[in-house]
Parts: structure tokens; sequence; C-alpha cells
């Protein structure tokens, strides 16, 4: 992951994490019933020209919420 370029304008990327409490993450819209659960953001990346974030989470953990 370290060096590679942003997607976007190939720009340089700065490695680090979201920072939002415990709110920030990803609710898949797979996911049945009233009580959706969030994904944790682990790692994220941000271009330092144009702005673009990356953000990544556990694809097991994900996995696990949606629906048989």
């Amino acid at each position: 992951m370290a060096g590679e370029s942003c997607q976007h304008c190939k720009g340089e990327m700065d490695e680090g994490h979201m920072s939002v409490g415990d709110t920030l993450g990803y609710v898949s819209g797979q996911q049945q019933g009233m009580l959706k659960v969030t994904t944790r953001v682990r790692r994220a990346r941000a271009c330092l020209e144009c702005g673009f974030i990356e953000m990544y989470l556990d694809p097991t953990e994900l996995r696990s919420r949606l629906p048989k």
C-alpha cells in the first residue's frame, strides 16, 4: 500500500485512519431489519493533491453482518 499513488490524479497518498469516534463506518445495504450494524473503517488514505479518500475495513467482519 505504501508508495501507491492516487487512482484519480496520481498524486501522493497519505496513510492514516478515520477519527470520529465509534459511529463512522460502513453499513451495507444488504443488512435487513431495523437495527443495522456498522463495520468500522480500519484504515484510510488521503490524496495530498486532489483530496480523494480511500477507506478500508475488515471484509470478514463485513461478511459476518450480511444475511446468509
